[in-house]
Order: C-alpha cells, then structure tokens, then sequence
C-alpha cells in the first residue's frame, strides 16, 4: 500500500487522555464514544486499547456495533439512534447491544418484541435539542412505561446539550433545569454530560459521562480553548514530492488564485482533498516541515497541495510535512478551513493509510 499519506494514531496518548477524564470524573463511568470510526482514528483499534479503562462504546449505526463485535469487543455496546424497523431490533438482540430510545414507536416495538436479552436502555428526554427525544411533557409516561416491564431496572435517563461548547450560553441552564425537573427525584442512573460539559460542567457528570473529541485530544471549544493536558492522538502526515523557485507575478495552482508578491521556494506536498485533506484550507493555512511552520498558498488540489518553504533551508524531496497533530493543532487548521475538528478528523478517505502506535505492555 502507498504511503504518501499516512495517519499515525498514537494509542498511549488515547489511554492517557482517557485516564485523564476519569481522573476529573471519578465517580461517573465512561461511555466512550467511537461512533464515525472513533472520530476518524479507526473504530476497532480504538475499542480494543480502550476496553479496560471505559465501562462501554457508543455508536451510531448498527454497522458500527457489528465491527465492534467483530473485532472482539465484549463490553456494553450502546446504539445511540436506536432502532426503526423490526428486524433492526432483532440485529441488536443478536449483537447483544445496549439501546437508546427517544420516541413512542420504538419503546412500543421494544416492548412488544421478543427481545431474547435484557439490554440496558438509555431513555432520552428532548430537553431543549429537539433533534432526538420524548418532549419533556411525554417522557414520564414514557418511563412509567417502561417501568411495566423487564427493561425496567436498567434504565438510564439521558438528554444532550446543543450548546455545551459555549459555557455561557443560556440554552445550556434551560436544557439543565428541564432534565433535572423530570429526573432529579429519580434513582435511576442519570447522563447528559459529552466532552464539552465534562469539562465545563463537573455538576452534571452524574453515573455517565459520555466524552467523544476529548478522548482523541482535541478540544471541543477549538482554537479558544486548546487541551494543552490532552495529547493529540492524531498526526496527520504526508510527503515533499517536487520543490521549485517562483518569482514575483507567479501563480501558483488551480485558477491562479495565489500570485507571489515576492520570489518564493514553493514545495508540493502529496495530499489533496482526495484523502479528506479539506479543499476550503485558505493560503496561510499552517502546516509543519523539518521544525518549522510553513504556510499552504494557493487552492487545495485533489492529489495535491503547495507549500511555502523559504524559510526552511535544509527541505528536501521525501521530507515529511506534518498537516496536524502534535506541531499543528487540527483545532487550528479547522479555524483556517472555517469548520471544526470534528469535520476533519472524520472526513479522511480510505487513501490513507493508518500507522497504530501500540501502549507499551
């Protein structure tokens, strides 16, 4: 397989990052969320490192849990958008998966089903999203419902924050004060806090925290807020594989969109939008060459991007070029692109290879 670009996960800094949440939530378990292969950093490989610090995965197909499975994980699989049809439900009952339910059809196929297991079922209130969920005058019921049946013991009651990466937003103490009217006096396991609320709202860890872009060292507030104690687990590599002098007027790339004002040594690098490098990277975009900060200049081709190395004496054909991780934030790079972390991390395409850096034994 070719290596013109390469993502090396380094899987001690996601133990270290998970180890690092549960020392600030001490008294909630961990539902790691490995939904989108692990935020782009590869499902099984993820789950199969992680699966002695973390009580369970969530995910957001069956597809998902199945690969899972598959690649030998044993422990609570939670399906985040439980399911719609009949024989989904059955696919869950095989894989053993725990279910979240967020609407009438699904609790009343759940209930009428011949469900061999007795899965864990995260009941979810729309708390203020109103993107999944019962509606907060419905959601007793629901878990009155509930309560009738075998599924009851188990349950956990849920919600979600739509804007818990902005603290001081006040739809987070609408949301907040609209869960706890429902589920404070319940004693049943309570979870709404994801990476964001983890870090801002330790009130709201409860029995389960729920991290996601937290646990690959990336910050769910970007640029304002980098996680310097969390380590990227992440860097994204890719190689010089021409390098050439440009003078004053040059254009450089499609549409002659970049023209240089002075002469410059130009080298491009093997990556394009092809690997999901982002094409919406503007000139300036940073990346790392030998020790160095560079800057991208001009468009982000499908194989290919350029670079201006004239400060970087000593590059040379081969070179890597680091496009994020360690030197470069992606939280940085998403602010150039003008979207998040999230969108890169995950939107990387199967031109790429994977390097795994093994914890030591």
């Amino acid at each position: 397989m070719s290596k013109r670009v390469t993502a090396r996960i380094n899987l001690a800094a996601l133990v270290n990052n998970c180890q690092q949440i549960q020392t600030i939530a001490p008294h909630s378990n961990i539902l790691a969320m490995v939904k989108a292969d692990a935020y782009g950093h590869g499902e099984s490989e993820v789950a199969n490192v992680l699966e002695s610090y973390v009580a369970g995965f969530g995910v957001a197909t069956l597809e998902e849990a199945e690969a899972l499975r598959d690649a030998g994980i044993n422990s609570s699989i939670v399906l985040l958008e439980g399911f719609n049809f009949p024989h989904e439900l059955a696919i869950a009952d095989e894989l053993g998966l725990d279910l979240v339910i967020h609407h009438w059809d699904q609790l009343e196929l759940l209930l009428s089903s011949s469900f061999n297991g007795v899965p864990k079922v995260w009941l979810k209130l729309d708390s203020g999203m109103h993107r999944l969920g019962f509606p907060i005058e419905s959601w007793p019921a629901a878990l009155e419902r509930l309560k009738e049946t075998r599924f009851s013991a188990s349950a956990i009651c849920m919600s979600h924050l739509a804007c818990a990466d902005e603290p001081d937003h006040a739809l987070n103490e609408q949301q907040v004060s609209a869960f706890q009217s429902v589920v404070e006096e319940l004693p049943n396991a309570k979870s709404i806090a994801n990476s964001a609320a983890i870090l801002s709202r330790p009130d709201l860890h409860f029995q389960w925290i729920r991290p996601g872009i937290m646990l690959y060292g990336v910050s769910p507030f970007g640029v304002q807020r980098v996680l310097s104690e969390y380590e990227p687990v992440m860097t994204l590599l890719a190689s010089v594989i021409a390098i050439r002098k440009v003078e004053v007027g040059d254009a450089i790339g499609y549409g002659a969109s970049y023209v240089c004002s002075q002469a410059k040594r130009i080298a491009t690098v093997s990556i394009g939008y092809g690997d999901g490098y982002p094409r919406a990277a503007v000139s300036g975009t940073p990346c790392f060459i030998n020790g160095q900060r560079c800057e991208i200049v001009g468009r982000v081709s499908m194989d290919m991007i350029t670079v201006d190395v004239s400060e970087v004496a000593d590059v040379q054909l081969g070179d890597q070029v680091e496009l994020w991780g360690q030197n470069i934030r992606v939280e940085e790079v998403a602010e150039f692109c003008g979207t998040i972390a999230y969108e890169l991390l995950t939107g990387l395409t199967g031109r790429v290879n994977y390097q795994y850096l093994r914890p030591p034994q």
